[in-house]
């Protein structure tokens, strides 16, 4: 090989394996990641287009409610006490899940899994 101009050492063919083979490497962990992001994304999205659809079918039992119980609310106070509630409920959801192993555990596992792989 020849030696490089500005380079005092001469490029071996150990070390063109060595960066071919960590660039490979890097570019199917790029892929990789890639895929799991977009899957992220899909998933988050599918999650927003379901929430979207069960907003009316809340807010309209929470207006009957409201209703059945005479109470004399201004449109925008119910909303924001639904939303309240709603998030007040979700929020316990998500806690009884973490508790239960469901999503909590699970995630760290992976990381600490993924970061011992590296």
């Amino acid at each position: 090989m020849k030696e490089g101009r500005l380079l005092n050492y001469n490029l071996n063919d150990e070390l063109h394996e060595e960066v071919y083979h960590k660039t490979k490497e890097s570019f199917f962990e790029i892929k990789n990641e890639f895929k799991k992001q977009t899957t992220i994304a899909i998933t988050a999205a599918l999650a927003f287009l379901i929430a979207l659809s069960w907003k009316e079918p809340i807010h309209s039992s929470f207006l009957l409610l409201i209703e059945k119980l005479k109470l004399n609310l201004n449109e925008i106070y119910v909303q924001y006490l639904s939303a309240i509630l709603i998030t007040l409920l979700g929020v316990l959801i998500l806690i009884l899940l973490n508790k239960l192993g469901v999503i909590g555990p699970n995630i760290h596992k992976k990381i600490k899994k993924n970061k011992k792989s590296k």
